[in-house]
């Protein structure tokens, strides 16, 4: 069996810069990490008829942190960029991000989230800007990738 390495370009991160209603998907492509972890919530018991204590995993509280290059023109950095200048909080940090974990054949695996985007630091010497893309929930599902780079989300029944 031939083992296939998974390539940087072939995991997709796309914002929703428009409303839920109105879609508008933009690629974060422009990064320069892609550091998913899945942060699991691990409760420990330490159970009478065992040696060792077990551990557990209640939950995943996934982040993804993000270094776009300030790209004026680019949706994502235009979306991100008006987000830090006007520093929202409560709801209005909360997008929509799809995760396509592109494979060989289309449609290709995907998540759905719902994100809280935490602003961090805009760095115009190295022409970056960082925030953490913090997931609140996932619907599994799979997406295709149209001929204009958009992507097309269908959730698994």
């Amino acid at each position: 069996m031939a083992l296939t390495r998974l390539k940087k370009n072939k995991t997709i991160i796309f914002l929703n810069v428009g409303t839920p209603e109105a879609k508008s998907w933009a690629r974060i492509g422009k990064s320069t990490i892609f550091d998913l972890s899945l942060n699991a919530n691990i409760v420990t018991s330490e159970f009478i008829e065992d040696e060792m204590p077990t551990d557990d995993v209640t939950y995943y509280k996934p982040t993804l942190p993000q270094e776009l290059q300030t790209n004026a023109g680019d949706d994502a950095f235009d979306c991100v960029y008006t987000m830090f200048k006007s520093r929202p909080t409560g709801e209005d940090i909360k997008k929509e991000v799809l995760i396509v974990f592109a494979g060989a054949s289309s449609p290709y695996d995907a998540w759905l989230t719902n994100s809280s985007l935490i602003l961090k630091d805009l760095n115009t010497v190295d022409e970056k800007i960082l925030f953490d893309l913090n997931i609140n929930s996932i619907v599994d599902g799979t997406a295709t990738i149209g001929e204009d780079g958009k992507p097309v989300f269908s959730a698994t029944v």
